[in-house]
């Protein structure tokens, strides 16, 4: 069935216009269309995958944290957390269908246009995100796992449960990276004697600037969410490292300190930093690159 037939199953009026929207990226885990009838546009979201993930992202989120991007709850669980925050809306989900036994849900359509960069933006937009994140952060957990599912295990038992998704995505994704294979060993000794972060708390696992719309110089949304798990805050900021720079970094804190002091790094980043090589988070950089950005928190 084409996809116009399937969409049009959704709305009870007459789809005028079909709009797909491309994030920019590889690896998305939806495929996204804008939807105008004569009495509304929504936008209409389904997951891409029919198979268990094997991509090195998706494995690594599902394996850690029992995220699956197969299934729509997980975007339904993080934009119900993310709408009872103040500061940067989340889209509301007005109806869910399942189709040729494919899930869709029909949610807000967002105003405002996909953000290129947090860096070069005013003070002002970053510290909404300071404070916006910060919010976030407060909802706090004595487990990780996602906000759909639930737990995984006790929180005390991630740092081992960490090492046995690292070992097994360098085995399944990196066997011919020379410099990831030479380090996993000594990674997983430092893991195994790292103190426990004592806040666990929704952390957005690929937080980039393309994932909230900008509308009139502010944040006007955060759009997707599907990556949201439930681990340590820090995280968060070993991903902010890579897409603040030491400037934008300042705006960002002043806002997120009016609620909460920021994490020390400093024992977390290498180790930390690793496994979100091991995603793929910014895609293949050089393991020695990835290393060597600046450390601004």
């Amino acid at each position: 069935m084409a996809i116009e037939s399937k969409l049009q199953q959704l709305f009870r009026e007459p789809i005028e216009r079909i709009t797909y929207l491309d994030p920019g990226y590889s690896g998305h885990a939806s495929d996204v269309w804008l939807v105008k009838t004569a009495r509304e546009e929504r936008v209409v979201r389904s997951s891409r995958w029919t198979e268990a993930p094997t991509h090195e992202f998706w494995w690594g989120c599902l394996d850690l944290f029992g995220i699956d991007p197969r299934r729509m709850r997980h975007f339904e669980a993080n934009v119900a957390m993310l709408g009872a925050i103040s500061g940067i809306p989340a889209p509301r989900v007005h109806a869910r269908a399942v189709i040729e036994n494919k899930e869709y849900l029909i949610v807000e359509k967002m105003n405002g246009e996909a953000l290129r960069s947090f860096i070069g933006q005013s003070d002002a937009l970053l510290h909404q995100l300071g404070v916006w994140m910060a919010q976030v952060h407060l909802n706090r957990y004595d487990y990780f796992g996602n906000l759909s599912s639930g737990q995984i295990d006790r929180k005390e038992s991630f740092h081992a449960r960490m090492s046995q998704t690292i070992r097994q995505l360098v085995e399944r994704d990196y066997k011919n990276d020379s410099n990831i294979m030479m380090q996993v060993d000594a990674i997983i000794s430092e893991l195994f004697i790292l103190p426990l972060p004592d806040h666990f708390c929704p952390v957005f696992i690929d937080l980039d600037p393309s994932q909230f719309l900008i509308q009139d110089g502010m944040l006007s949304a955060v759009v997707d969410v599907e990556a949201y798990a439930i681990g340590p805050r820090e995280f968060d900021f070993v991903g902010l490292e890579y897409v603040l720079d030491e400037i934008s970094a300042v705006s960002f804190l002043n806002g997120y300190s009016t609620i909460l002091d920021p994490p020390d790094l400093s024992k977390y980043r290498k180790v930390y930093r690793y496994f979100y090589r091991l995603l793929g988070v910014q895609g293949s950089v050089d393991l020695n690159q990835w290393f060597a950005k600046r450390a601004i928190f």
